[in-house]
């Protein structure tokens, strides 16, 4: 029992820092534009079916080669979409409502483009690194020692853009006060786009991590969309931080309950955790009021 528990709190922890990783990328938007990003979750699926595509060239099997391809080609990508999509919509009123609108049309269609191009079946990913670490009965997986620790450093790595770069410090002055930030002569659009195509590669990389230990579909990215949003919404919409602790106490009540009742249970207990605390705290662990 007490071997099984161990196991449990490991995957949580696991599973945790992936979702932190992909959750701080939704934060990051939301805490810039006001805007949610449906396509979100649809992002999460290319990421894995870039990885799956890098590594069935004949010649490539290192997730090395994977990184250093598919990051610049989902912040490219990232980029290119809020230019020709988000960014026109801004020039409206109630932009953000049509920024939803359209990024759940993108979602569709990029959710069908999947299932034409690669087919409705599972796609899955070799393992990051083969072996395992054991301890008595103890056993962890190097795949899932290297999962959380990417996971992590990607966490660090965009920190330190925030807190020590030049666009970094736009982004946070952006988020703090967008027409302050736009007086001063920081340009406001190319930061909004910076921060879409940033939260893409985030959204990706945890694609790719997770491809490792799931499989990847054509329609897989909508549990994570709604993980993130509960995420989100969990630890204080744009808060960084909040997203940062609600993901790990989530992906630790996902693992007890699907291990005690099954996996079927596990959105149904984010939920009522997530309306309970907002019940309590509306403006959710971290958050502050507007």
């Amino acid at each position: 029992m007490i071997v099984e528990i161990i196991d449990v709190i490991i995957s949580g922890m696991i599973n945790g820092s992936v979702y932190a990783l992909m959750a701080v990328g939704l934060t990051l938007i939301y805490g810039v534009s006001k805007a949610f990003n449906f396509a979100y979750g649809s992002f999460y699926s290319m990421g894995g079916y870039l990885a799956w595509l890098i590594l069935s060239a004949a010649f490539i099997n290192s997730y090395l080669v994977v990184f250093i391809l598919a990051v610049p080609m989902l912040l490219i990508l990232g980029f290119l979409i809020e230019k020709m999509l988000v960014a026109p919509l801004r020039k409206r009123d109630d932009w953000e409502i049509k920024v939803m609108m359209i990024t759940l049309g993108l979602a569709l269609f990029l959710d069908n483009s999947y299932q034409v191009v690669f087919g409705a079946r599972m796609k899955s990913l070799p393992s990051i690194l083969e072996g395992s670490y054991s301890v008595g009965e103890f056993i962890i997986s190097y795949q899932d020692i290297v999962i959380f620790i990417l996971s992590i450093g990607g966490i660090l790595i965009l920190r330190w853009f925030l807190n020590s770069t030049r666009t970094g410090m736009s982004v946070r002055a952006v988020a703090q006060n967008p027409a302050g930030a736009q007086i001063v002569g920081i340009p406001k659009e190319f930061v909004f786009s910076a921060t879409f195509a940033i939260s893409t590669v985030m959204v990706g990389v945890g694609g790719i991590l997770l491809a490792q230990k799931y499989f990847v579909t054509p329609t897989g990215g909508w549990d994570i969309l709604v993980k993130s949003w509960v995420i989100t919404a969990f630890g204080g919409m744009g808060s960084i931080r909040g997203s940062l602790y609600a993901a790990f106490i989530l992906g630790m009540l996902e693992a007890f309950v699907g291990w005690y009742y099954g996996m079927n249970w596990v959105l149904i207990a984010l939920f009522a955790v997530l309306l309970a605390t907002l019940a309590i705290r509306p403006q959710g662990l971290m958050g502050k009021w507007g």
